[in-house]
């Protein structure tokens, strides 16, 4: 028997990731996210005042993603950033490292800017959750392994397996791993494109607590 809806639901969130997504595209995943009662709306900086408003006396979270996808903006502007998503009505922030630095040599620049966005997100909002975004896809088990370790000690919530964006979506290999490294005290969230409750079930069972879709499809199969 295929898993009902409300089985999984609460452990997906759904992502706007399209560039061109307008208000329209966002009120229409939000009033999505309200009927499927999911965990977790997940939208760009622009899209949180509406997402907000759109959500408000629901049970579905909003998370802002923050110099998604590249990660590549200096730190005080992530920052910055985050105070300003949580002061526009987000309750989480969901911030991509910058893996170019990290590739460079540099893991404590990911650590230090994960510390910088979680005292200013708190600063904000107290209670806030700050995620960290990285993409498995683009480094080898020892250097997950390590990168792993840098948002750990940069005091995240969250690890996030991907931008949503990656040519190579994690699997449960990838979140395994994560897990293994990661133990108990951080969540951890794999990003990918599920279409059916068999692949969801197959992440949390691996160690993920939540699922980042761009759509609700896996829901829709678990209904039928």
């Amino acid at each position: 028997m295929a898993p009902r809806p409300a089985d999984i639901a609460k452990s997906v969130e759904l992502m706007l990731l399209r560039p061109r997504a307008t208000d329209a595209d966002c009120a229409a995943l939000c009033a999505q996210a309200r009927a499927l009662h999911v965990a977790a709306v997940c939208v760009p900086p622009t899209h949180v005042p509406g997402a907000a408003e759109a959500l408000r006396g629901s049970d579905v979270k909003l998370v802002a993603l923050i110099s998604h996808p590249l990660g590549a903006d200096r730190p005080p502007v992530k920052a910055r950033a985050c105070r300003q998503a949580l002061e526009d009505g987000a309750q989480e922030v969901e911030v991509v490292v910058d893996l170019a630095r990290f590739a460079s040599g540099d893991p404590n620049h990911v650590r230090d800017e994960l510390r910088l966005c979680g005292r200013t997100a708190r600063e904000a909002r107290p209670e806030a959750i700050v995620r960290a975004v990285i993409d498995t896809a683009a480094f080898d088990d020892r250097t997950l392994r390590l990168l792993a370790r840098a948002v750990a000690a940069g005091g995240a919530d969250m690890l996030v397996t991907s931008t949503g964006l990656a040519p190579e979506p994690p699997d449960a290999l990838d979140v395994e791993l994560m897990r293994e490294e990661l133990g108990a005290g951080i969540a951890l969230k794999a990003v990918r494109a599920v279409r059916a409750p068999e692949e969801a079930i197959a992440l949390l069972a691996a160690g993920a607590n939540r699922i980042g879709a761009p759509t609700a499809d896996l829901l829709g199969a678990a209904r039928g």
